[in-house]
């Protein structure tokens, strides 16, 4: 029996190894690298060369993405254009976090008063309850807005990154513009359904609370809340990749929540598990970031005319100046993962590596071309 020879023109060759004959056995190449002498092309038998590295001219290698390489891509995004990034991030975080401030000082500051004075009654435990639900609904619904928009920014800047392009605040606004009103529709519809379904869900809650009945309609708030968890959680994740959608392929609003929704599919664990660690990363860092802000806020409201009472102006002033601070530096963190997200998707459905590898070379072509 003659025993395996390797082919033409791949090594030197090399004495064929022996062949056991006897039942049961095993037979031919052996499962380890071949001594000095005897390689095959540099390797051993049975050992094939390395695939070589993906090419790397931006944020991200060229190929689908492991975790720690859309957390680690989001993060060098950020760094490495931060007047774009944190630039847009600062001006949604300003407008958001003074809406914040008049809803907490108008809606739920005077409950905070009424349940802190002495003789607190019934009727003044409803109304906080009421105004603590309104709160919460208005809070889903800004939160959703901030973070759609800032995966839409992300998304301007990582299409430039991932190719290893400079972005300034001029180009993330010049991708932004054409797209800006399929990207306010896209926001608009998404945090419709969220907010929508949290308002229905708790609506009936609120509205017992403020009849009076304070136990019953906490009770109905907290079991809304539990109905809806799920399939709110299950739609924000399967329409999260829309706006980067509109962002990077110029989608219409309609378009790029089917978009989203086609991405997705088959891989909704996966997008939801890594948008969650996000989520968890960036409510860490706000925590730590928020805290001083916080404790300067309390610790200064007796002063300056808060009696005890922590939702005291001052308090409120420090708390949304925390909240400015903490998600200027992280909802960009989150919306960066969501158009790697995106990136990662197209990947491995579509093969879109390729094409960004194309369009790296073809930037390196031009440069070189420009400097000789």
């Amino acid at each position: 029996m003659t025993g395996w020879t390797p082919p033409e023109g791949a090594g030197p060759t090399v004495p064929t190894p022996p062949v056991s004959t006897t039942p049961g056995t095993a037979t031919g190449v052996p499962p380890y690298p071949a001594g000095p002498g005897t390689s095959y092309g540099g390797y051993g038998y049975g050992w094939p060369p390395p695939a070589p590295a993906a090419p790397r001219p931006g944020i991200i290698p060229l190929r689908p993405l492991g975790l720690g390489e859309i957390l680690d891509g989001s993060f060098t995004a950020i760094r490495t254009a931060p007047i774009a990034s944190l630039g847009i991030a600062a001006i949604v975080m300003l407008v958001n976090q003074a809406i914040f401030l008049l809803i907490d000082y108008t809606v739920l500051r005077p409950a905070a008063d009424a349940t802190s004075a002495d003789g607190t009654t019934i009727a003044d435990t409803s109304d906080a309850i009421a105004r603590a639900g309104v709160t919460y609904i208005a809070t889903t619904v800004l939160t959703s807005i901030e973070l759609l928009l800032l995966t839409g920014v992300m998304a301007a800047i990582v299409g430039e990154r991932v190719i290893g392009r400079r972005v300034t605040w001029s180009d993330a606004w010049s991708r932004l513009r054409p797209v800006a009103w399929p990207l306010v529709r896209v926001v608009a519809v998404i945090t419709l359904l969220i907010g929508g379904t949290v308002a229905v869900a708790v609506g009936p809650g609120i509205a017992v609370a403020a009849a009076g009945a304070n136990t019953g309609g906490a009770a109905l708030i907290a079991v809304g809340f539990l109905l809806i968890a799920v399939p709110v959680l299950y739609a924000w994740t399967t329409l999260s990749l829309a706006p980067a959608a509109v962002v990077l392929e110029r989608q219409g609003a309609r378009a790029a929540l089917s978009r989203s929704r086609r991405l997705v599919h088959g891989a909704w664990w996966r997008v939801f598990g890594i948008s969650a660690l996000a989520w968890v990363i960036s409510w860490v860092v706000s925590a730590v970031l928020s805290l001083p802000f916080l404790v300067l806020g309390g610790g200064l409201s007796d002063i300056l005319g808060g009696h005890g009472n922590k939702l005291s102006f001052y308090a409120l002033l420090m708390s949304a100046t925390g909240g400015f601070v903490a998600g200027t530096l992280t909802r960009p963190f989150q919306g960066g993962v969501s158009a790697l997200l995106y990136v990662d998707r197209r990947m491995r459905a579509e093969g879109l590596d390729m094409a960004l590898h194309q369009a790296a070379a073809a930037d390196s072509s031009n440069a070189t071309t420009v400097a000789t």
